[in-house]
């Protein structure tokens, strides 16, 4: 069993080697796991026995030539790009890219791909409450140039399975959060350590789904299962992947600040909601016009004030997934990880940017 994580080096695709080295002894037969990716992983984060190819996603030769050499059963496919980079980043790796890995497939003679998309690419604006896969559809015009481009990369996946006998699977996870997180548990540590921890955005009472790292790679792997030994029941399906337990934004922001070392004793602000919306305009007049990037979009406001969770039963009745860890054991663990290693790792790229 030959396994190849593009997009390996990071978040997702090391949880997701983690978790198919923890399944060796099920596999009952040998593994081997290869990782593409456009640089190499920190030397603490390398994962013994896994071997490391460093490419472009673009690069065509260089990937067919990855994968000749390698020749893997399966590919999971989980690179893109960190949100706030412009919109040319997001069109060359989820688009061009995926065209590319597909192309570099066939050539290969490779079969079998996972294509890790996100909820986002369903996203209008609109209130999400509890659907399900076959409830929505992907806008014509997706919400930001990120979701937009991880759409029209889902559709490309999409409409290559079956031709050529390629079968795909593509997984919708939610937010997801975790060890070596660089994004959305950045993001919480610095408003942290900024002091706006008390600072609340909308009344509160909207259910979001988040979404443990370890559950999500969970995920992946079951779907690869499922696409190596029963590809019917899988081919050409998307699943929606949360941890299954839906909770306010502002709720698991503060579990997230308490495990971080947060007393909670600062007095709540609540900023409504429209109010914040005509901010985020005037911060996104003023990004477009001095050429930086502003976290603080109208996009940003409506993902913690709306409505966002969903049906997963599809998921559970298929793949036979559930949530290994809660919410709770999950931030806990990744609380743990950002004292360890996590916040030196996030003041080095501070340094970095500057």
């Amino acid at each position: 069993m030959r396994f190849l994580v593009i997009g390996g080096s990071g978040f997702l695709g090391s949880h997701i080697i983690e978790a198919l080295r923890a399944r060796r002894v099920d596999y009952k037969q040998p593994i081997s796991i290869a990782v593409y990716d456009i640089v190499k992983p920190l030397p603490e984060e390398t994962i013994d026995a896994v071997t490391y190819y460093v490419g472009d996603i673009v690069n065509e030769a260089k990937l067919t030539e990855v994968m000749k050499e390698f020749q893997p059963n399966l590919v999971f496919h989980t690179a893109s790009p960190l949100h706030g980079l412009p919109p040319a980043v997001y069109y060359r790796v989820n688009v061009e890219g995926t065209r590319t890995v597909f192309s570099s497939c066939r050539a290969a003679s490779v079969k079998n791909v996972i294509y890790t998309s996100s909820m986002g690419v369903i996203w209008t604006g609109a209130e999400l409450d509890g659907v399900s896969e076959d409830q929505v559809s992907i806008p014509k015009h997706g919400y930001d140039a990120y979701h937009h481009t991880k759409a029209a990369a889902e559709l490309i996946s999409l409409d290559e399975n079956g031709v050529d006998g390629m079968r795909v699977v593509v997984l919708r996870p939610c937010g997801i959060f975790g060890e070596r997180d660089k994004q959305m548990f950045w993001r919480m540590a610095e408003v942290l350590e900024k002091g706006q921890q008390n600072v609340q955005i909308g009344s509160n009472t909207s259910l979001v789904d988040y979404a443990y790292v370890g559950n999500v790679a969970h995920a992946h792997v079951l779907a690869a299962d499922k696409l190596l030994t029963e590809p019917d029941t899988v081919t050409g399906q998307v699943f929606f992947i949360t941890n299954g337990t839906p909770m306010t934004h502002w709720n698991f922001a503060r579990m997230v600040f308490k495990a971080l070392g947060d007393d909670g004793t600062k007095k709540v602000v609540v900023i409504p909601r429209s109010i914040a919306m005509v901010m985020a305009v005037i911060a996104e007049i003023w990004a477009k016009i001095t050429g930086q990037q502003t976290t603080f979009t109208r996009f940003s406001i409506a993902s913690v004030t709306n409505v966002q969770w969903f049906n997963i039963e599809k998921a559970r009745k298929i793949l036979n997934y559930e949530p290994q860890v809660s919410l709770e054991e999950g931030v806990q663990r990744t609380a743990q990880w950002w004292k360890k290693s996590g916040a030196t790792q996030h003041k080095a790229q501070e340094k970095k940017n500057v």
